[in-house]
């Protein structure tokens, strides 16, 4: 298959995209080094949070780290929205309504025997924001029963009893509405004959749901103590007003009230880092104290004037599309929503409460980023009382790896673009100037044999320069070896005629003085004036085949119908010249002109004829056929006899070469078909000559001459 330099330097430019492929190998490398260091450095900053927080004895008490109950403590968080209670609306409890702690069957405080554990269950969540606690309560209740007009009888119907445990001494309250809408709490009196003095800063907003209902409590953070417990009532009978069951979020004691830890987030903060969350997480996997987060803070460089700038932005946007396919995708909106009342599911967290330190890997908001998070014990005299969690995102690095990758691809779009565009018009010109040397070279040897040269001399000091020059001289020197060797024979001839002529004209005289005497010197006088006529036909054949190319740019062409030529030809040249020659002649099946000198085609045709004649075998006649095609005139003359060996068959044209045995006396010096040839191709016709193929052995010469428009 031929290939084209173009396509060869366009092929060689692909080498170019090793660029991005070297840029691809070293950004990975960076980026795995990068992250290597980022997990040394959350490594070295567990373990300085860790450090701060060991053996804090009395900051550990006082925060509860040493007496928590999963099912007990109570966690309060800040929440992330602003509650409102008069609006009838939970939509501001909104996302930490999803995370509710469920309280049922397992949590009963007190029951009686008829009590259907189906029947009462709850959903509860608190948090803390301001100078508020606020509690939801999502309750089932399969009956609900309001308190009537006996204020004494307040534990009558559905209600909720917070406790609340302030300097050793508890204390409980209770929010028994009337119906839906507001309800305010009363403290719970030890004697049930007295009235229960209200507590206005404790109250609630009941609504009525499909299941049961909905409170919302806010109480006053001036009243919490250490200790606070919650706990739901049910009551389906509105005229005995008994108690059926009592759900607690204590059980039958008080939990800790627990809230984040101020102390510990001011010690979290003198070692928070940048773009980094540092957590502290109890036992039961709750957080305790955090600082920082994950999300990011990107500042938009301000927009250039500068028009290089500008163009840069606006290549970076054309190639945008191509750079997802390299890039790796993440997300840089990171909600960082306040830590929620629930545990948290975090790898590596039970090793750590076992003393190991680890470093874990997950991936957030749906998969979009990754975070490496550091997890390191901390000792309270030996023992784990918490750990701390210190989380980071990839996403600087990737951010980093992608900006690389982005340069890398727009450099190598670039270089490719540049380079390949560079070594293809390189390519354009060497091959325009080697096929411009080519055609030069084509056309220095005319259709009719001539060299003619047509390259153009150049200057350029290249390969190219040189080869041009190289060929310019070639063809002068073969120009000038063939002049020389037209001349020569020229001269030859010319110089020999003189002689010859004197030695003819000598032999004459000779035979003339002797006369009829000495017969045996008649034929030796006889074998040198046939030598000498010999000679003389050779030298005329020379001198035919060198002035024939000079003299046929003289001769005059005009239209010939060629199938009446050869049968005139035919009767009165050919058969006459060879009667002893059978001829069989195939004229064409309709007029078949052409534009030509009928002489020179004579001449032409006259030397195949004799070449046929000469080496065909005895006996066997001479076929000429004609046939006129579209665009030219066939004609083909066969003679069965010797073949032409197929060593010389491509220089049977050539100047002075003969490839076969003649079988008659003629002299054979190679110029007959030379000057065939010459003659077609001066016509522009074609000469060519084979073997036969049809089981004959023999040539034959196929003339093809263009049809006379």
């Amino acid at each position: 298959m031929r290939v084209s330099l173009r396509v060869k330097l366009l092929l060689i430019s692909l080498l170019l995209l090793l660029i991005p492929l070297l840029g691809m190998r070293l950004n990975s490398s960076l980026k795995g080094s990068l992250i290597a260091s980022q997990e040394d450095t959350l490594r070295l900053t567990a373990t300085a949070v860790s450090t701060a927080l060991n053996n804090r004895t009395e900051l550990f008490i006082k925060e509860g780290f040493h007496f928590l109950q999963q099912d007990r403590d109570l966690y309060l968080f800040q929440l992330s929205n602003n509650i409102r209670i008069e609006d009838n609306q939970i939509t501001d409890w909104l996302p930490e309504i999803a995370k509710a702690q469920r309280f049922g069957q397992e949590h009963l405080l007190e029951k009686t025997p008829d009590f259907n554990p189906e029947s009462l269950s709850f959903r509860y969540i608190a948090g803390k924001q301001g100078d508020y606690l606020y509690a939801l309560f999502d309750v089932e209740d399969d009956k609900l029963v309001y308190q009537g007009d006996n204020l004494l009888n307040f534990e009558g119907s559905d209600h909720l009893q917070v406790v609340i445990e302030k300097d050793t001494i508890p204390h409980t309250y209770i929010l028994a509405p009337r119906g839906p809408g507001l309800v305010i709490g009363v403290l719970k009196p030890v004697y049930a004959i007295i009235d229960p003095p209200v507590e206005s800063r404790i109250i609630g907003m009941w609504n009525e749901t499909d299941q049961g209902y909905m409170l919302e409590v806010r109480i006053n953070a001036e009243m919490l103590g250490d200790r606070l417990a919650f706990a739901v009532a049910d009551v389906d009978d509105a005229e005995t007003g008994e108690i059926d069951a009592v759900i607690s979020t204590a059980g039958a004691g008080l939990g800790w009230l627990l809230t984040t830890s101020q102390a510990t987030a001011e010690i979290l903060e003198s070692l928070d880092r940048p773009q980094a969350r540092i957590r502290v997480v109890d036992r039961n996997r709750r957080v305790r104290a955090e600082v920082g987060g994950l999300s990011e803070t990107r500042s938009q460089p301000p927009a250039s004037e500068n028009l290089l700038d500008r163009l840069l932005v606006r290549v970076h946007s054309l190639f945008q599309p191509l750079f997802r396919f390299f890039t790796n995708s993440f997300s840089t909106d990171i909600e960082d929503s306040a830590s929620q009342p629930t545990e948290i599911d975090l790898q590596g967290l039970k090793e750590g409460f076992e003393g190991a330190s680890s470093l874990v890997r997950y991936r957030i908001e749906g998969g979009q980023v990754e975070v490496l998070a550091a997890i390191t014990p901390v000792y309270d005299k030996n023992e784990v009382v918490a750990v701390v969690v210190v989380e980071q995102t990839t996403n600087s690095i990737l951010s980093l790896s992608n900006q690389l990758i982005e340069e890398t691809v727009s450099l190598s779009i670039l270089a490719f673009l540049i380079g390949g565009g560079a070594l293809f018009v390189f390519a354009l010109v060497i091959s325009t100037r080697i096929r411009t040397l080519r055609d030069q070279a084509d056309a220095s040897l005319t259709e009719n044999g001539q060299i003619h040269n047509a390259i153009t001399k150049t200057e350029a000091r290249d390969e190219i320069g040189d080869l041009g020059r190289t060929l310019e001289r070639m063809l002068n020197q073969l120009q000038e070896q063939i002049d020389y060797r037209e001349k020569m024979a020229d001269n030859l001839e010319h110089e020999m005629r003189t002689p010859l002529a004197g030695v003819a004209a000598s032999l004459k005289n000779i035979e003339e003085e002797l006369g009829e005497q000495h017969p045996g010197i008649h034929e030796y006088l006889d074998g040198a004036k046939h030598n000498s006529q010999r000679l003389h036909e050779l030298l005329t054949a020379i001198r035919e085949g060198v002035t024939l190319k000079a003299s046929l740019s003289h001769e005059n062409m005009e239209a010939i119908d060629f199938g009446d030529a050869l049968s005139k030809w035919l009767d009165f040249v050919w058969r006459k010249a060879f009667p002893e020659v059978e001829f069989v002649y195939q004229p064409p099946e309709q007029t078949a002109e052409i534009r030509g000198d009928v002489d020179r085609l004579l001449q032409a045709l006259d030397k195949l004829i004799e070449n046929a004649v000469s080496y065909h075998r005895p006996g066997t006649p001479i076929e000429l056929a004609v046939e006129k095609g579209f665009e030219s005139i066939n004609l083909q003359i066969i003679n069965q006899g010797s073949t032409i060996d197929p060593a010389l068959g491509h220089q049977i044209f050539e100047y002075m070469v003969s490839s076969r045995v003649s079988k008659d006396d003629r002299p054979h010096l190679g110029l007959g078909l030379y000057i065939a040839k010459t003659i077609i191709d001066y016509h522009g016709g074609r000469l060519t000559g084979s073997n036969l193929q049809d089981g004959r052995e023999g040539v034959v010469f196929t003339v093809r001459l263009p049809v006379k428009l």
